[in-house]
């Protein structure tokens, strides 16, 4: 399937779940069944394939296959939990084991969230390992804050958390644990997309927003589901848990983002290789400004 047509494809997908979502929210007790869970599901599997494709590009053994091999795991873990929201809501148990059964959901969120996070770390060793050190300026502090300033009002709240009356004391303490899981990995995410932006920014430095966002917009929705604005400003925690739907779209549009440097450089190889001459020269028109 032609890349830009996956990519219309997950655009929709994005729209798609920000609108079931905001119809769910407002006003609240619109049933959408669980077809928000099957279009992530969807998102996933497509974040699946395009992370396959992104670490067989990179040599067996090296860093940034591993990286890539932790988003595919992220991408498996997301699945499996998708799936499983989808069948319990399916079988009832939301009315009948929201405590027991259904809370085991945790597991795979918390696996999903730490193999993403060793994927970015894994990255950092990737550039590190080249010598690219980190310069902060004032705008990647901000975020940072942003993205801190979340931690604590969502911990403040968690007794209104998904799972937080869980039966077992294991998934209370992962459901406790989720705003860090996700503030870890956006930090990383700011770290990465500075130092790709001193090494001249670039498509990477997309794919590195592109899971800022994804992150931040999770915590955004997180934040608005367990705090008082979902009582007091209905409409704000309506359109932010629509983010929070749409954003998980953003993961497998980084992992495009990723996969298309990949497909830009083989076309440019094979250009070159059928005409070098007429490469060059348009590599030097395109350097000058005359293309």
């Amino acid at each position: 399937m032609p890349l830009r047509r996956v990519e219309a494809l997950l655009w929709a997908g994005f729209s798609a779940s920000a609108v079931l979502v905001a119809y769910r929210e407002w006003p609240r007790g619109h049933s959408i069944f669980a077809v928000d869970q099957l279009l992530y599901t969807a998102a996933y599997v497509v974040a699946l394939w395009l992370c396959l494709r992104v670490l067989s590009d990179h040599t067996i053994g090296s860093t940034m296959r591993l990286a890539w091999m932790m988003m595919a795991w992220s991408s498996i873990f997301s699945i499996i939990r998708h799936t499983f929201e989808f069948g319990a809501r399916a079988a009832g148990w939301e009315t009948t084991r929201l405590h027991t059964t259904v809370s085991l959901r945790q597991i795979p969120i918390v696996l999903a969230l730490v193999c993403l996070t060793a994927g970015l770390i894994a990255m950092w060793a990737s550039f590190a390992a080249l010598g690219m050190g980190v310069r902060f300026q004032w705008m990647d502090l901000v975020w940072a804050a942003l993205i801190l300033a979340f931690v604590p009002l969502i911990i403040n709240s968690h007794e209104n958390m998904q799972d937080a009356h869980s039966a077992w004391p294991l998934i209370r303490y992962l459901q406790s644990a989720s705003p860090v899981l996700l503030a870890i990995p956006a930090l990383l995410g700011v770290v990465l997309h500075r130092i790709r932006q001193e090494m001249g920014g670039g498509q990477l430095a997309v794919v590195f927003r592109l899971f800022i966002a994804f992150l931040l917009l999770r915590l955004v929705a997180l934040s608005a589901s367990v705090t008082a604005i979902r009582v007091e400003l209905p409409v704000l925690a309506a359109i932010a848990e629509a983010g929070g739907a749409a954003a998980v779209w953003l993961f497998p549009m980084a992992a495009l983002k990723r996969w298309q440097m990949t497909v830009a450089a083989s076309e440019l190889a094979r250009r070159y290789e059928s005409n070098p001459g007429a490469e060059l020269e348009r590599l030097a028109s395109r350097s000058t400004g005359d293309v």
